[in-house]
């Protein structure tokens, strides 16, 4: 190894050398230089301090501004010159600490263009904004007394080690910071959950902390892991859809700014992930980010390719490290707040004790002040020729009397400098009310000390209800599910086979078309030997000669199954079996048949739907049978594995497999339910239970628009649940009763009708005339419903009746029918009281 002094011949290689030989090696200078800087980054830079949650830079801000803190607005210039008197480091790493302070909108009130966090605009200069302190931030980070204090990095000044911060600060506004090999990120926390928290904790009850966003939206903490090193969140934006031609986005996900979610939409528009018309951003108060789509498109199709490809979907891996005792830590939220809470409780007995010690000596000197006046202590020290002998006197004086403690000098001195007009206008009904007050004010205070859990409960309270006012939760806490990217992908591309040749690809133009795809989509190729393989769609790929299936492949589909007939070529026998691709190696090689020399594949289909069908055999003509000719159903097949040998279907030969029909789906029904909050169908969720559903089960849908649907689950669009009225499994001959008011003719209208379930997914209005304008009030679809009807009888509207309604008087007609008159009078109101 070279040494420093090695690389220089000059006049400086003897300092060179010197510094070698002072220092040891290059490795070892290295290794104590690294640690040196690394252990400076970590505890004076990038991680905050478990004590206040704050980092160097933070606490130096705010310990700047209150020293200069007199209730007016300072500039932000003036701040960062104060703060430079303790922060070894240049202003535009202060100017952005407060900055984000200020964006936080807990510590420090401001004034001016302090930007925009949504929309990543920037904030003014310096000296153009202005800060001073919020109310919150002296109630929580100052109590000058108890706080420890040490000298600046100049030596000139005092700065605080940490502040008495008694509040979970660091949970509240989250934090990020990158150190020499080492990082955290704790997530933003709700102000109101953190202080009923807090109290939970010192009520001895179990909490649960999930991260709050200023920027609100959707989030998913099923694998939050407590904040704590290798859990994940994921935070989606709010999408609603507008119209059916346009998508509307309200929230951002946190971390994002309207900026940059426009830039990821445009990238992968270009990259052809997505398909849209175009993007217009309307913010200004509130975040509006318009999306129009192309006509045709599915919004829940778009929906889930915005939160797949863009950043309307982002996540974050929590790392929740501090400083404590001079080292970095690895901590979980609920412990990281439980710390806050036991030091809150300590900081609170401190200044208790404090405030108990200073009413002692008060109520102390106001006793002692109210014997030296009213028993004219002071005239017996005119003739008194010493200071000495003064003090003397008053001792002597004061013997007799019963105090909280000794009598010191420092006390017949306070006494003496009394002025000769406070002895003159003394009032000795007036300071023993003052000692009453002091001592009521001394037994309150050590009440507290005595109860400090029950103070510092009625303290968190206090603070939730002074601050608490509009601090609710922004974001929903949700759970999501998983999007599969080839569902939503724009599929602009072609597939085509050479079946012969044993080619596919979508550069194949001029060959058998396939089917439509996109370029991250998995093809699945059975090919007549028996053999297949599941691979990458390309432009161009040899398979396998003879390819008699290809179709795209999505992995874990449950509901797909394959109809494989083949022949054995060790036996001869043809067998038959039902078989799912659940997981798979891709480029990898697989049978379908027992593997064997001159097996064959006679027949093969698939349903995206698990359904059967039925086949027709006929055997060759020289088969040694009578019976050439019969049908087969794959129903009396239970669905198995693709290793699965298969039942035997004939021993002679087969000439031809001709499809007869399908039947119904085989797949077992699920139980879905519907949840109200998030819009969501999913089996085994939360909210409504819709019933035993299979893939081919209707589920009827009608809307506060006036409009019903029947689908299928998975249903192919998003549902704002704001805007279902009724959702329900559709059953043959399917009754609806509809209750609506026309605001042109003012009048409610009542209609039966029974669903068409012929047409899926369309939409159908309950209204008939365009030009009237409807509001749909009730829809039923009981047996036997009834109403309730909220009536006026009279033009003032004070005489008010309320009668019952049997709706099966009313004739069923065609859903184009208008319907009947519920009332002459004026209703007020209808409620379905039989559904």
């Amino acid at each position: 190894m070279n040494q420093i002094g090695d690389v220089s011949n000059g006049s400086n290689g003897t300092v060179h050398k010197a510094i070698v030989a002072s220092t040891g090696s290059m490795e070892q200078m290295y290794e104590e230089w690294f640690l040196d800087y690394a252990s400076y980054v970590i505890l004076e830079r990038a991680v905050p301090a478990i004590e206040d949650g704050l980092k160097p830079v933070q606490r130096r801000i705010l310990h700047a501004m209150q020293l200069i803190d007199d209730g007016r607005y300072n500039k932000v210039a003036n701040i960062v010159g104060q703060t430079m008197q303790y922060h070894p480091h240049g202003d535009a790493s202060i100017t952005e600490a407060i900055v984000a302070i200020g964006q936080k909108e807990l510590l420090i009130d401001t004034q001016g263009n302090w930007g925009d966090p949504r929309t990543g605009d920037s904030a003014a200069a310096a000296r153009y904004i202005e800060a001073r302190l919020a109310p919150f931030g002296k109630d929580i980070l100052y109590s000058p007394q108890i706080t420890i204090w040490q000298l600046a990095y100049d030596g000139r000044k005092k700065e605080p080690r940490t502040l008495p911060v008694k509040f979970p600060l660091l949970l509240a506004q989250g934090v990020e910071g990158i150190a020499v090999g080492l990082a955290t990120k704790i997530l933003p926390h709700n102000f109101i959950e953190l202080i009923e928290a807090s109290i939970d904790l010192l009520q001895g009850k179990p909490i649960c902390l999930f991260p709050d966003f200023p920027t609100g939206g959707l989030v998913d903490c099923t694998d939050y892991n407590g904040g704590k090193k290798g859990g994940k969140v994921r935070i989606r934006a709010t999408v609603v859809v507008r119209d059916q031609q346009t998508l509307a986005i309200s929230q951002i996900a946190y971390g994002t700014t309207t900026t940059s979610l426009i830039d990821s939409i445009l990238k992968a528009y270009e990259k052809g992930k997505i398909k849209i018309k175009n993007v217009v951003d309307n913010t200004a108060d509130h975040i509006e980010i318009l999306i129009h789509l192309l006509p045709g498109q599915q919004a829940a199709t778009v929906i889930d390719a915005l939160y797949l490809f863009t950043d309307c979907e982002v996540s974050y891996a929590p790392n929740a490290c501090v400083i404590q005792d001079e080292k970095p830590v690895f901590i979980t939220v609920s412990d990281l707040l439980a710390y806050t809470v036991a030091r809150t409780t300590n900081l609170l007995e401190q200044e208790l004790l404090l405030e108990a010690q200073s009413l002692s000596e008060k109520l102390f000197f106001a006793s002692l002040e109210k014997i030296f006046i009213e028993n004219r202590i002071y005239r017996k020290i005119e003739g008194c020729a010493t200071w000495e002998a003064i003090l003397t006197t008053i001792a002597g004086q004061l013997k007799p009397y019963e105090l909280n403690r000794p009598i010191v000098e420092k006390d017949l001195v306070r006494l003496t400098e009394i002025k000769i007009k406070r002895i003159s206008q003394y009032d000795s009904l007036r300071a023993q009310e003052s000692l009453t007050q002091l001592q009521t004010q001394l037994a309150t205070t050590m009440a507290h000390l005595q109860n400090l859990k029950d103070y510092t409960i009625t303290w968190y309270s206090h603070l939730l209800q002074k601050y608490g006012k509009g601090r609710a939760r922004k974001t929903i806490l949700t759970s999501f599910d998983p999007i599969a990217p080839h569902k939503v992908v724009v599929k602009d591309y072609k597939l085509y086979v050479n079946r012969k040749e044993g080619f596919i690809g979508y550069g194949l133009k001029g060959e058998e078309f396939v089917e439509a795809c996109s370029d991250i989509d998995d093809v699945i190729v059975i090919c007549k030997n028996g053999q297949y393989v599941i691979t990458k769609v390309t432009d161009k790929l040899f398979i396998g000669k003879d390819i008699i299936h290809v179709s795209i492949y999505e992995k874990k589909d449950t509901k797909r199954c394959y109809n494989l007939i083949y022949v054995d070529g060790a036996t001869g026998i043809a067998f038959a079996k039902r078989f799912q691709v659940l997981a798979i190696t891709r480029d990898k090689t697989y049978n379908v048949t027992l593997g064997t020399a001159g097996s064959r594949v006679v027949y093969v289909s698939d349903d995206p739907n698990g359904a059967a069908e039925t086949v027709t055999i006929i055997l060759s003509p020289i088969s040694r049978t009578t019976k050439k000719k019969f049908e087969f159903n794959f129903s009396d097949l239970a669905i198995k594995g693709r290793t699965a040998k298969g039942n035997i279907l004939t021993k002679h030969t087969i000439y031809k497999v001709q499809r007869k029909g399908q039947i119904r789906s085989t797949l077992a029904k699920v139980a879905l339910w519907y949840d109200g909050a998030t819009g969501q169908i999913a089996p085994n969720g939360s909210g409504k239970l819709l019933g035993m559903l299979g893939p081919t089960d209707k589920i009827l849908l009608v809307f506060k628009s006036g409009d019903y649907m029947v689908t299928t689950y998975p249903i192919s669009f998003q549902l704002a649940p704001d805007q279902v009225l009724l959702i329900e499994p559709l059953r043959d001959g399917h009754l609806l009763s509809v209750v609506y008011y026309n605001t042109i003719q003012k009048n409610y209208f009542v209609k039966r009708f029974v669903i068409d379930k012929r047409v899926l997914d369309k939409k159908y209005n309950i209204f008939v005339s365009e030009l009237d304008i409807c509001i749909l009030k009730q829809v039923t679809s009981a047996a036997a419903p009834k109403l309730q009807l909220h009536y006026c009888v009279d033009a003032t509207g004070h005489e008010k009746r309320s009668i019952m309604y049997d709706l099966e008087k009313v004739a069923v007609k065609s859903p184009k029918s208008k319907g009947i008159l519920l009332s002459k009078y004026t209703i007020t109101q209808v409620d379905v009281c039989d559904a």
